[in-house]
């Protein structure tokens, strides 16, 4: 049987890394892209080719498309992973950071979507599974560009599997909640660079207080298994929150309405 190809964005570390390893274990032979190419040429292995690029750069991914094409004639998966959090009160966010933020977290998905979709479209198969977050349903104080941007990519990935599955084409996004990666000290260190008057110094101290619960919670591992489970399944979730506590997030959310959840988030956060 011919093998299964895949692609994995931001797969130097946590949740694309253990994607990329758990996919080589399972028959696929994985493109694991990030910028850090020290830390890819880590899981370097007979199934493991790593590839460094930035997913900003629009040449340098049909690059790296046309490359995987060559040489294995085929691309199966598509799972957008990379990106990073941008945290502070929307006032003090600058424009830039703002940009940045969507150019990696929503920009750099759909350039990769651009470029494989021909493709799987040609094949009549593929599946494309993007990375969100619990904030892409929901979105608290101190995280508003961040949750924005997983906001689009949820409202792209809904219209794209509308457009796309007459063709064979499976799009699926995995919600996670707080996971042991390095994610929430990334964030932590970004927020220290945006400057906050005075007026919002509880919301500066209860954002730490947030994310200090990730040494505790569940590994990569969690997102890497429900990653397989939907590329392999005929009839994935179209949409899968983990771990539980995303989906009590989301429930509540629905369950209380929008101003009771606000005033209980506030209240959570003593702000």
């Amino acid at each position: 049987m011919t093998q299964r190809v895949a692609l994995v964005t931001g797969a130097s570390s946590g949740i694309g890394r253990a994607t990329a390893e758990l996919l080589a274990k399972n028959d696929y032979y994985v493109f694991a892209m990030a910028r850090r190419s020290y830390r890819l040429e880590q899981i370097r292995s007979d199934n493991i080719e790593p590839i460094c690029l930035d997913v900003t750069d629009a040449e340098a991914i049909q690059e790296a498309v046309n490359h995987a094409l060559a040489s294995k004639g085929r691309i199966d998966l598509l799972v957008n992973n990379a990106g990073y959090g941008q945290l502070g009160a929307i006032e003090c966010v600058s424009m830039e950071a703002a940009h940045q933020q969507f150019e990696v977290n929503v920009f750099g998905y759909a350039r990769f979507i651009q470029a494989v979709v021909p493709h799987m479209r040609a094949q009549k198969s593929g599946c494309i599974i993007n990375i969100t977050s619990i904030l892409g349903k929901i979105s608290i104080p101190g995280f508003g560009w961040y949750a924005a941007s997983k906001h689009a990519v949820e409202a792209l990935s809904e219209t794209l599997r509308g457009e796309v599955m007459k063709f064979g084409i499976k799009v699926v996004l995995i919600a996670p909640g707080l996971i042991k990666t390095e994610f929430a000290a990334k964030e932590l260190k970004l927020l220290k660079t945006v400057a906050h008057p005075p007026a919002y110094l509880k919301l500066l101290t209860a954002l730490p207080r947030l994310l200090a619960g990730e040494p505790q919670a569940p590994g990569p591992e969690i997102i890497a298994k429900a990653v397989l489970d939907a590329a392999t399944a005929s009839f994935p979730p179209i949409r899968h929150a983990l771990p539980a506590e995303s989906k009590t997030a989301v429930v509540s959310r629905w369950l209380l309405g929008g101003r009771i959840f606000d005033w209980a988030v506030r209240l959570k956060m003593r702000i």
